[in-house]
């Protein structure tokens, strides 16, 4: 198969159904973390009952890298939550319905950026009708620059060299909009798979290791 062939088109009003991510990265203050914590377990089950909302994840920062080396410049941000979608759509539709209020000790204590994603292509293919296996931790990497781009290197060397880590459980991919492309390589065991050089046509591209710390999935 040709490189041509083996990347996907990123047609944004062609991508499968079930294929929406809602991401999230918050910090604030160490101390706050007793009161964050149940407030987003909360929080992830509001969401939950949501029609389209299928899982919940939270995550606490491990490290971070800018191609292999650790991040010099401003630190990732220490919580990290994403949403499976069943589509992008589901946000719309949701709109500002649901609202867990916040324990006083936290109104602006939080900082917070949101990405709304659809997901391009996984390794494994598993059918996006199933939610993809989950690891107990997350390599995760963001990246700037065209699709072409971000799929020649996936295909050439990103996917085959994280694949092959120990602990490595798949790879996805998510277009968040702008040139801005999302990677998340799920990881289980105490081994963290050493992440790939990223091409500088990509950059800046920073890699941040996520310990998970909360999964749950929607009622059926």
């Amino acid at each position: 198969m040709s490189d041509q062939a083996a990347i996907p088109r990123l047609d944004l009003d062609g991508f499968p159904t079930g294929a929406g991510l809602l991401h999230l990265r918050s910090d604030l203050p160490e101390a706050l973390d007793g009161t964050f914590s149940p407030w987003c377990d909360r929080h992830h089950d509001d969401l939950l009952k949501v029609p389209g909302f299928r899982r919940a994840r939270r995550f606490v920062l491990c490290g971070a890298f800018t191609n292999g080396e650790a991040e010099a410049g401003p630190p990732a941000a220490r919580y990290l939550t994403v949403y499976d979608l069943k589509h992008v759509g589901v946000l719309a539709a949701a709109g500002e319905d649901v609202h867990t209020p916040l324990p006083p000790e936290l109104i602006g204590a939080i900082t917070s950026s949101r990405l709304d994603c659809r997901e391009v292509r996984r390794w494994p293919n598993v059918s996006v009708s199933r939610l993809f296996p989950a690891g107990d931790k997350v390599l995760h990497l963001t990246a700037h620059g065209s699709g072409t781009a971000m799929g020649r290197w996936l295909h050439e060397e990103a996917v085959a060299e994280l694949l092959r880590s120990p602990g490595a459980v798949g790879l996805r991919w998510f277009d968040a909009g702008d040139g801005l492309h999302v990677l998340l390589c799920e990881v289980s065991g105490p081994m963290w798979p050493l992440p790939p050089h990223v091409p500088q046509d990509l950059g800046p591209a920073v890699w941040s290791g996520y310990r998970q710390v909360y999964l749950a999935d929607a009622p059926t």
